[in-house]
């Protein structure tokens, strides 16, 4: 028997019945079969039979808004079990979508190759090892091995099925719960998913969008663009989350506003948030995952909001002072929380399809190598470990 094993079936008999199955859950998905994700089929969209999706080793099949999805998990406990995972969700891919077409502009600075998720059960691996727990890499509609298609990102479709992809990885490993980390459009997921969802405990977006500026009838429409701010209420109401909000004030992808209006409304809402203000070390001031993974851990032993602030500025330094020599402190002491909100309208897409619309197949192929394509941020095994919280 395995140490990981051993440490499982001991921990089952200390918890009685109902840690004797989480035991045997998470044990029974330490091993994932890795596959090669076709580009091509990611710019079309995969498609998948529920059959496919039971065979394989971590996934669940969903539906959400009459629309059916095999939606992939890269679950580990490489650093320890547990009944509250740190779930990542990571930001979009590909480039600019046009609903008008239903295409992608690749941007220039994407990665086309093929995806081996080998490369996902690795970064899983480092986040569990980094959290002393375990940990869930979730792949978004239509990415890095789900199905469907990722034009319908930052949809109320979307967020659904992330959010029934979550009950059901809940129900199969017996979990409480979740923390949950997010980057620009999984930031914009974690926001959505806290206005739906009672079970968090840390959730940390990090330069999300959060701030719906298009006016829409029907916010709860398939094709509606998600908001979390118009779901301040609901967050009050609702959830048990500790929320910290990553911001770069320079984001020149995602308007700092964004995240601070968000800040605002709920606040406003009477709920309790913390914004945290870092530098990213990217030409565009938008990749925040390590910070995110930093205040995330921090959170979980219960630092103070005063505590993980001084250490993330700390942190900062540190980031900023080993990135390249023309990158130069540049993070203000204070940001208004209220400051005015960009007023660019965005396109509302057309989501009038399910993932069986794209042609094609599954994209699913045997194990290779190559890496998968990232939104700024890596997603190296390295970069899941910052410095401790």
């Amino acid at each position: 028997m395995s140490s990981l094993s051993r440490r499982l079936a001991g921990s089952a008999r200390l918890a009685g019945l109902a840690g004797l199955a989480l035991a045997a859950s998470l044990l029974a998905a330490a091993s994932a079969r890795a596959d090669i994700i076709k580009f091509s089929a990611l710019m079309r969209g995969l498609t998948m039979t529920q059959e496919q999706c039971s065979a394989l080793p971590q996934a669940v099949w969903i539906s959400a808004a009459g629309k059916s999805f095999c939606v992939r998990y890269y679950l580990s406990v490489a650093g320890d079990s547990g009944d509250r995972p740190v779930v990542m969700l990571q930001g979009d891919q590909i480039g600019r979508f046009d609903p008008r077409t239903q295409s992608f502009e690749i941007a220039p600075e994407a990665k086309t190759e093929d995806t081996d998720t080998d490369n996902f059960v690795k970064y899983a691996d480092a986040m569990s090892r980094r959290f002393k727990g375990p940990a869930i890499y979730l792949a978004r509609i239509g990415l890095d091995g789900s199905s469907g298609f990722h034009g319908i990102r930052h949809t109320m479709l979307e967020l659904h099925a992330t959010n029934q992809a979550l009950e059901a990885i809940k129900r199969r490993h017996h979990f409480a719960g979740f923390h949950l980390i997010g980057q620009s459009g999984g930031a914009t997921l974690v926001g959505g998913l806290l206005g739906l969802r009672n079970d968090i405990g840390c959730a940390v977006p990090g330069s999300g969008n959060l701030v719906q500026l298009a006016k829409q009838k029907n916010l709860d429409a398939p094709n509606a663009w998600i908001d979390p701010a118009a779901m301040a209420p609901a967050i009050v109401k609702s959830s048990k989350a500790r929320i910290l909000v990553i911001t770069d004030p320079n984001d020149t992808i995602v308007p700092a506003e964004r995240q601070s209006g968000f800040v605002s409304r709920l606040r406003d809402a009477g709920g309790s948030v913390e914004q945290l203000f870092v530098q990213a070390i990217d030409e565009r001031h938008h990749g925040v995952t390590l910070y995110a993974i930093y205040a995330t851990d921090a959170c979980m032993h219960g630092r103070s909001d005063a505590e993980i602030a001084k250490g993330l500025a700390s942190y900062v330094k540190t980031r900023v002072a080993s990135a390249k020599p023309n990158v130069k402190p540049d993070v203000p002491t204070q940001t208004k929380v209220d400051a005015k909100v960009d007023t660019k309208p965005d396109v509302k897409p057309s989501v009038t399809a399910d993932s069986s619309r794209q042609p094609g197949p599954t994209g699913v192929t045997p194990i290779g190598s190559e890496s998968p394509r990232a939104e700024l941020s890596g997603r190296t095994p390295r970069d899941a470990t910052p410095p401790n919280g």
